[in-house]
């Protein structure tokens, strides 16, 4: 029996809670655990090599489209995640190796949940689909990021750690009871790849993969460097993890479903030139408080901040839906994520050092010129339709 809509998102927030878990770890807690503990700010920026695996995970998306199930692989990629995140900083020396495979489960994690939710969401929730990932994902980096900072900083390192690995356990239970996910193609070698570089070819497809590596670079290069900041200027771990990383994570889901709806409502090109033109603006709120910074400052320019983060991603989950089509989602879906992973990655390996030699405020204002160039391209974004 095809699921009602309401089950497909209800799906898609959950698959999305799955995905963000990860990432929180990755991206908010382990930078705030290794700053705690001395780190240098080069160190925290080149954390962001940790997330590669995002970038290659196209190399091998056909594997899993192709074999096995999508439900099977995010379940055991997530079961993984969870088992590498309970031991925490307990692994001592293999903990940047620990992590790395845990990176590694999540890309392939992502590569399942996202052939799972594109194959399933129809073209006319498409935008509000992209609305609830954002907001779904946001949730489980709320938790997964910031709440377990603030856990930390009530009680302890491994028991944050711990608290993570069991909610990664209760969605990996939750997986089963979703609408199963709709079965890739299984046509020949050939004619698979011919049709998948078919699909490289067509312009609309390439301008859609150069939205992808360039629409998240602002907030990319910013994002590794708003928790040292908040750190450097007096801020404790508790405000770190219940203000920019909680509460922040849940404003940015509640931009993300203000945004899908706003996008759903006004269209692709205006909508990006719309939502992505807060977000852009929200990284010079950071720039002017970075340049005589206050607490009251610096927690109004974390809130507006993510906000507009929220805003500005929901465009960028339905341009790359919207440019899949319903042929090969999986693959063509976890080309596009790469794409915008390799921007994050490269963003941030820099972001430290230039950090430390710009200074917070002037690699604040560069940020938000960094996203200039993807809106240029709205105009050439090629209008979505329900088969390619």
């Amino acid at each position: 029996m095809k699921p009602s809509s309401r089950e497909v998102l209800f799906a898609t927030t959950v698959l999305a809670l799955a995905s963000g878990l990860p990432m929180g770890v990755l991206s908010e807690l382990l930078p705030v655990y290794l700053r705690d503990a001395g780190a240098s700010l080069a160190v925290v920026g080149a954390l962001t090599g940790l997330l590669t695996p995002y970038t290659f995970k196209a190399l091998w998306a056909p594997l899993v489209e192709r074999v096995g199930s999508l439900r099977l692989w995010a379940m055991l990629t997530l079961a993984g995640v969870g088992a590498v995140v309970a031991v925490g900083g307990a692994w001592g020396p293999w903990l940047l190796p620990a992590f790395t495979f845990a990176a590694v489960l999540s890309a392939t994690q992502d590569v399942a949940v996202d052939g799972w939710v594109v194959g399933m969401v129809p073209p006319e929730h498409q935008g509000r689909a992209s609305g609830l990932r954002v907001a779904g994902y946001r949730g489980a980096m709320a938790l997964s990021g910031g709440g377990a900072v603030w856990l930390a900083g009530r009680t302890s390192w491994p028991v944050a750690f711990a608290a993570v690995a069991l909610l990664a356990l209760v969605l990996v239970l939750t997986m089963p009871a979703l609408p199963a996910p709709q079965p890739p193609s299984r046509s020949g070698g050939a004619a698979w790849w011919g049709e998948l570089l078919r699909w490289l070819t067509e312009r609309g497809a390439l301008t859609a993969l150069a939205f992808a590596l360039l629409y998240k670079l602002g907030d990319a290069a910013m994002a590794p460097m708003v928790k040292p900041f908040w750190l450097d200027h007096g801020l404790s771990l508790e405000d770190v993890g219940l203000y920019s990383v909680l509460v922040g994570s849940l404003l940015t889901a509640g931009g993300a479903l203000l945004g899908g709806e706003i996008f759903s409502r006004v269209g692709q090109v205006r909508g990006v030139l719309l939502l992505g033109g807060f977000q852009m603006v929200s990284n010079l709120g950071y720039a002017w408080v970075a340049l005589a910074p206050f607490r009251g400052g610096i927690l109004a320019a974390g809130v507006f901040e993510s906000l507009c983060q929220g805003l500005g991603t929901a465009p960028l989950f339905a341009v790359m839906m919207a440019a899949c089509g319903r042929s090969q989602p999986t693959v063509r879906y976890a080309i596009l994520t790469a794409a915008a992973a390799l921007s994050r990655v490269l963003a941030g390996l820099v972001s430290g050092v230039a950090t430390e030699s710009w200074g917070y405020a002037a690699w604040f204002a560069f940020t938000a010129l960094l996203a200039l160039p993807a809106l240029l391209l709205a105009p050439l974004l090629a209008a979505p339709r329900a088969e390619r």
